[in-house]
């Protein structure tokens, strides 16, 4: 597209400089030295990031302003609706997305410029309960979304999702809503797919996503908008401004570290240097440079989207395109256009032209088929890199940070269905003197088996085993039966004992460990789960202090915790 496109100007240019020589032709992009700049403000979508990366290059690379053009950037927000900031006068161009076609059907004077991302990066993403398995298990959920995600609206109601069972809040711009409980959590988030994953991660969060594209469904993302009459007033305007943008992408596209540290040091974004080169690499894929134009539109695509609008309920069967959008031929100033049209009749085309739009239609399913292969390896990757991010390397169970996250979900779950909770804290006996004898290589496998031998007695639902320090376990179990868990936590004892792991320095010459537990029996008070843990810590330090190889277990009630008095192991086994 972009040879072809520059073939066409270049063609232009030559006709209208023989056929009219008395024009005086220049590039209606540029600034004279003593005309000034045009002040134009942009209002972003959403806080600085790469996202924007265009926008950064061509203020820094000077693009803008040879353009004859004083760029100043309006940062945006999950609150922030673009279109109305365009609308009220506030900012002369906006960053939206394909909702840009819903607005314009309601009257809101909008015209596309540029299409930015040729795929939206928008996905639904979720926490990962066993409850939300398909995105229809959002329907009695809580769903976080922003002001300009009509897109994400129109896939549930394509997947069948009766969104008045859906509880629809106002987006707090980010995910860590989803490691939340009570009133502030959320089941699901809208989400770009080119960063919360990235931030999910890091975090340790296990999320899954919902992708419109699972549907066939495939819109523009991130695009240039203008004021109608703004358009149809100051085309030279317009058409200097998509294309100093389009130059800002190029540029960003292949200096991608240099506009990180631009990012950095002129925008104070909210991430950090890997999280923006992690979302660097993520848009590539959403440019499709490589396949098409950046900024270029169709009106065959942009019928495709609102034809799923339309079937959602969104817009009218016969909704308006006309006007909507703009070429880059529209957006040149009136003099090339004339000489356009005044050498139409000698560019000849029409076999060329059909030969290369049918080759771009290959090309763009290709690309399809390309995205779609590349979102399924960044979910696999993002899913590996959550697994690894929630598991203890050595033993593979999970690790501490895991397991606060997990005792913190079962112990508001058990306060919501008034069920009980109980906590088993573990300790390899004298395991100092075990490295010290056998050394370290020798200590990872006995705390290998050990973690092993704890994980084949942890299996029922509710029920789970971390590693939560050196020589130190803990399991979380759903049983509010003491003799449950003072059995549960017996088995435990002996299983390791049963592995018959020499231990010159513990007195039954094999490795065994200690366990304290504590058990909530009742409800009220100001009890936490703090508590619970505390409970069960100072019953493993009695076992420990009272000879090693047994369980002391605890109760704890809604405004104290007791001793059970006897540990729960036979005489026979004391040591």
């Amino acid at each position: 597209m972009s040879l072809l496109r520059r073939v066409l100007a270049i063609v232009v240019l030559m006709i209208g400089a023989c056929a009219l020589p008395g024009w005086a032709i220049a590039d209606p992009a540029a600034s004279d030295e003593g005309a000034g700049l045009r002040k134009v403000r942009v209002q972003l979508k959403w806080l600085h990031q790469f996202q924007f990366a265009g926008f950064y290059a061509a203020i820094d690379q000077g693009y803008f302003r040879r353009a004859g053009l004083e760029v100043e950037l309006l940062e945006g927000g999950p609150e922030i609706d673009p279109v109305q900031s365009v609308t009220s006068g506030r900012a002369e161009f906006g960053v939206g997305n394909s909702s840009l076609l819903l607005d314009f059907n309601q009257g809101h004077p909008v015209v596309a410029v540029a299409a930015i991302f040729q795929h939206s990066p928008f996905v639904i993403m979720a926490r990962n309960d066993p409850a939300l398995r398909s995105i229809k298990d959002l329907e009695g959920k809580t769903v976080m979304t922003e002001t300009h995600s009509a897109e994400l609206t129109a896939y549930m109601k394509k997947a069948g999702v009766d969104l008045s069972k859906v509880r629809l809040v106002p987006h707090d711009g980010t995910v860590t809503s989803l490691m939340r409980s009570g009133k502030e959590s959320a089941s699901a988030i809208t989400a770009y797919i080119s960063t919360e994953p990235f931030e999910a991660t890091r975090l340790g969060l296990d999320y899954k996503l919902f992708n419109p594209r699972d549907l066939k469904i495939d819109f523009y993302g991130d695009t240039l908008f203008t004021h109608a009459q703004f358009a149809q007033s100051h085309p030279e305007t317009v058409a200097a401004m998509r294309e100093a943008l389009i130059q800002g992408w190029h540029y960003a596209q292949t200096h991608q570290a240099e506009v990180v540290d631009l990012i950095l040091r002129s925008y104070h974004p909210r991430m950090d240097r890997p999280t923006l080169t992690l979302e660097a690499q993520a848009i590539y894929n959403l440019l499709q440079s490589d396949v098409v134009d950046i900024g270029y539109m169709s009106e065959a695509r942009w019928r495709a989207i609102g034809t799923v609008f339309a079937e959602a309920g969104m817009l009218p069967a016969h909704f308006k395109l006309d006007g909507f959008f703009i070429t880059p031929e529209a957006a040149l100033p009136a003099w090339a256009r004339q000489t356009f049209w005044l050498g139409g009749a000698v560019l000849i085309l029409g076999g060329g032209l059909t030969a290369y739009i049918l080759s771009l239609n290959r090309r763009l399913q290709a690309s399809l088929k390309l995205q779609s292969s590349q979102t399924c390896e960044l979910e696999r990757v993002n899913l590996q890199l959550s697994q690894l991010s929630r598991t203890d390397p050595l033993t593979g169970l999970f690790n501490r940070r895991h397991f606060d996250e997990a005792l913190a979900e079962e112990w508001a779950r058990a306060e919501r269905h008034g069920g009980g909770i109980s906590m088993l804290m573990i300790d390899v006996d004298h395991f100092k003197s075990y490295n010290d004898q056998l050394g370290h290589p020798a200590g990872d496998v006995c705390l290998q088996r050990v973690a092993d031998a704890l994980q084949c007695h942890v299996r029922r639902a509710g029920e789970f085993v971390a590693r939560i320090g050196g020589e130190e376990f803990a399991v979380v179990t759903t049983s509010s039966s003491l003799d449950e868990v003072s059995a549960l936590a017996e088995r435990l004892r002996q299983s390791v004992m049963d592995l018959d792991l020499p231990h010159d320095g513990n007195a039954p010459g094999v490795v065994t460990i200690s366990i304290g537990t504590c058990t909530q029996v009742s409800r009220g008070g100001a009890v936490r789960s703090s508590d619970l843990v505390a409970q069960a810590d100072a019953a493993l330090y009695e076992a420990k202090q009272t000879g090693r190889n047994r369980v002391v277990s605890r109760v704890l009630t809604g405004s104290s915790s007791s001793d059970t008095s006897a540990p729960s192991m036979s005489a026979s086994h004391r040591v």
